[in-house]
């Protein structure tokens, strides 16, 4: 008897101290997390959490519950994210919920032990902190009285959705273009001539020194070495006042008499001159207009814009507005009546290539783009040196294809994506183009719109697009997630 009442007081005290421990661990059975499947992922600027859980898996004892809630958790801040918990209750707890009806809207609770799978699936909007971040299950023991005590969290898994930055290499491609170069010299001369008639007269007013503005651009022109005048072109323009048919007549035989004039003294081939004429300058006129504070500014322009005959039209400029006409007549009409010229001429073809450099440095609009492509190719690739000839040539030739895919490849290099944007849309559609403009959207962090451009290049035969498609894939389809807990199988 009294052994037996000795091992009855020993059995006391044990159950006593047992009762004494903190509710966590009491049981080792209490953190007994198991999954049947698990899936995070990122899609549609939302993050998904979905995994199994075996709730017969879970034995907290008849009067406690397991808390598991899911936490995301940021690796390079403190940010986190607590996702709604999931509660698996022993017998008496679940029953005792059920009864007391005491739980939040929308909340389950699960009967540990049972065979009902628990299917948790949560979405919640990504955000930034959550590229580099660690899902855990965070486990916490409690009864009906006490705090929840916490577990040993269980780690769930990795993600890295960090857009990883691609550096596909750039392809450069020679200047081929040998065109020609074509230049022109323009200029304007206010050559005066007496009331109605359209012999020139040299020393009469100003016109020795507008003359001389003409000859000395062709001067210019002819005495260069390296220039051939290809062709004289003069357009000779009269003010509106005055009748439009006499206004024809004389735009007409000025322009000749200042071809004649510019011939003679040149000698030219009558083949290598032309001539044009406006009759009444009504284009000057709308411009000088617009630009004007005129009191009848508005009214004046919607005149000029007018589908009306020209002589109705300075007819009804002069009549509604008599003051403002007179102010034109004598301040602009004057510049209306004059004479535009241009001196078109070619440039011959450097073979030296020293000539070429001296050029390059003197006067590289004379050159062409194949011209470029020799100078370049005396450099080292990727020098210094080797570049600013590429982007000189596309300054002198912003419209050859090949001058501004080179450019678009230079400013990528130099990290000026806004310049290697604006380059390629005046680089073509050749399969070299198509593959630079996916080593820009690789640059910009489009690596999809640079796998569908580099495939393109690609299926159009261009080798460096192969090759660089294959890392970009790779890149693309690295994992973002890695799972740190291993799903039990079916039936386990």
């Amino acid at each position: 008897m009294k052994k037996h009442t000795a091992t009855t007081h020993i059995a006391a005290i044990a159950l006593s101290l047992l009762a004494a421990l903190p509710a966590g661990l009491q049981t080792a059975e209490a953190r007994s997390l198991k999954v049947s499947d698990i899936k995070v992922a990122r899609h549609d600027g939302e993050l998904t959490v979905a995994l199994d859980i075996n709730p017969r898996s879970v034995n907290p004892g008849r009067d406690r519950e397991v808390l598991f809630t899911p936490v995301v958790r940021a690796l390079d801040s403190a940010d986190s994210l607590a996702l709604p918990s999931i509660r698996v209750a022993g017998r008496n707890r679940y029953y005792s919920h059920l009864r007391n009806d005491d739980l939040a809207e929308g909340e389950k609770v699960f009967h540990a032990g049972s065979k009902e799978q628990i299917e948790y699936r949560r979405e919640v909007p990504f955000q930034p902190w959550m590229n580099r971040a660690k899902v855990v299950m965070r486990e916490e023991v409690a009864n009906c009285c006490d705090a929840p005590v916490p577990q040993e969290e269980t780690p769930l898994a990795l993600l890295d959705f960090e857009q990883k930055p691609a550096r596909p290499a750039h392809r450069y491609v020679a200047l081929l273009s040998d065109s020609t170069i074509e230049r022109s010299a323009e200029g304007r001369a206010f050559v005066d001539f007496i009331v109605n008639r359209t012999e020139i007269r040299p020393w009469y007013r100003g016109n020795k020194a507008e003359l001389a503005k003409i000859i000395a651009t062709i001067d210019k022109v002819k005495d260069d070495p390296d220039a051939t005048i290809t062709r004289v072109t003069i357009k000779g323009f009269a003010s509106p006042e005055g009748s439009y048919s006499n206004n024809v007549r004389l735009a007409m035989g000025r322009t000749a008499a200042l071809k004649e004039y510019v011939r003679e003294h040149y000698h030219f081939d009558p083949e290598i001159m032309s001539t044009d004429y406006e009759p009444e300058d009504w284009a000057g006129l709308r411009a000088w207009v617009e630009k004007c504070a005129l009191p009848h500014r508005a009214e004046i322009l919607e005149v000029i814009d007018s589908k009306m005959e020209p002589d109705p039209k300075d007819h009804e400029l002069r009549r509604r507005f008599p003051q403002e006409y007179k102010l034109m007549l004598d301040s602009v009409y004057p510049a209306l009546r004059h004479s535009d010229y241009t001196v078109k001429y070619r440039i011959r073809t450097y073979v030296d290539i020293e000539e070429l450099k001296r050029v390059y440095t003197s006067t590289p609009d004379r050159l062409r783009p194949v011209d470029f492509q020799r100078i370049a190719a005396t450099y080292p690739v990727d020098s210094p040196e080797y570049k600013e000839v590429f982007m000189t040539a596309v300054k002198i030739h912003p419209r050859d294809e090949a001058a501004n895919l080179n450019a678009a490849n230079i400013s990528m290099e130099r990290g000026d994506l806004n310049a290697a944007a604006a380059y390629l849309a005046n680089a073509g559609d050749t399969p070299e183009s198509v593959y630079a403009r996916g080593v820009l959207a690789a640059r910009t962090g489009d690596n999809l719109r640079a796998r569908d451009l580099m495939r393109a290049a690609a299926d159009r035969g261009l080798d460096i697009a192969a090759e660089e498609l294959a890392k970009l894939e790779a890149l693309i389809n690295a994992p973002t997630v890695e799972y740190l807990i291993e799903p039990e199988k079916s039936g386990k």
